[in-house]
């Protein structure tokens, strides 16, 4: 399995699991939804430079996401959703459900590209 199949599958996992999350503990759910773009969109930008190296870090990821030529407003989705991931694990005051709307209204739009690329 090459690396862009491998993170394919994790990403339908982690989508699977936001959304069985999402009604007991949405905070979570939110988190792991921006893994499942995370790991989604990595499998986009790897499938079209498959020599560049595996990103050790979210700011690599943001430079080969934008290599790959992701479309702007796309690569500013997944910067919210990573906001998102760090205001529902570290922001105690943030409340869940709001915080998971959010993320989902986010993964829309990224979502309606991957299905058009």
């Amino acid at each position: 399995m090459t690396e862009a199949e491998a993170r394919r599958v994790r990403a339908g996992e982690d989508l699977a699991l936001a959304f069985a999350l999402s009604e007991k503990s949405p905070r979570w759910a939110a988190v792991v939804l921006f893994y499942a773009v995370h790991h989604a969109l990595l499998a986009w930008a790897l499938e079209r430079l498959p020599q560049a190296p595996i990103p050790q870090s979210y700011a690599q990821a943001q430079s080969l996401l934008k290599r790959a030529g992701l479309p702007r407003q796309v690569r500013k989705a997944y910067e919210r959703l990573l906001g998102l991931s760090w205001q529902a694990r570290y922001d105690p005051r943030a409340e869940g459900k709001a915080l998971w709307t959010t993320a989902q209204r986010e993964y829309a739009q990224v979502e309606a590209f991957l299905l058009d690329a």
